[in-house]
């Protein structure tokens, strides 16, 4: 509302200015009209000028900061990718020594299971052998040692004879 009091005071007060007669310049005071205006125009370009190679200046440097911050970008993730890389070859290199190890390992223990195993078969065999050999040594002895007390051929004649005895009663009495 004050807004409004004050432009209808304004408007209400007419002011009323002079005119005032405005004088022909000389020719001499429009030379050096132009002439200040001229060294303005020369001031204000120079000014501009200098402004604007320093503005150039400025960008130049703006856009070299910034490359050099997009290159040391670039230098670690290089880095990162490098260092990334190598590390992963180590640990891939590691893993299949450990590889190669394990499965030698593994290999030589069957090597070496199979050959306690032909051994164990060797050593079986002989002794099976061996044990063969003694029973049959042990047969061979008891027999002779019953031959020596008993006449084998004489009782096998003696139980002939008697189951020819025995044959022909049966027959005689059926």
């Amino acid at each position: 509302m004050a807004a409004k009091e004050t432009a209808k005071k304004t408007s209400a007060k007419k002011v009323t200015t002079k005119k005032t007669p405005v004088k022909k310049a000389s020719v001499k005071a429009k030379k050096e009209v132009i002439e200040a205006v001229d060294a303005v125009e020369n001031v204000v370009e120079t000014a501009a000028e200098s402004v604007i190679a320093k503005v150039s200046k400025n960008v130049e440097q703006a856009q070299d900061v910034a490359k050099n911050v997009w290159y040391a970008y670039l230098g670690a993730a290089g880095f990162a990718v490098e260092e990334v890389t190598s590390r992963a070859t180590k640990v891939t290199e590691e893993v299949q020594s450990r590889y190669n190890k394990l499965n030698k390992d593994g290999q030589d223990f069957v090597l070496d299971l199979v050959s306690r195993g032909e051994k164990v078969q060797d050593e079986a065999e002989t002794r099976l052998k061996e044990g063969r050999a003694s029973i049959e040594e042990k047969i061979d002895e008891a027999t002779s040692k019953v031959f020596q007390v008993v006449d084998v051929k004489a009782r096998w004649e003696d139980l002939s004879d008697r189951l020819e005895g025995l044959r022909e009663g049966l027959k005689k009495s059926a």
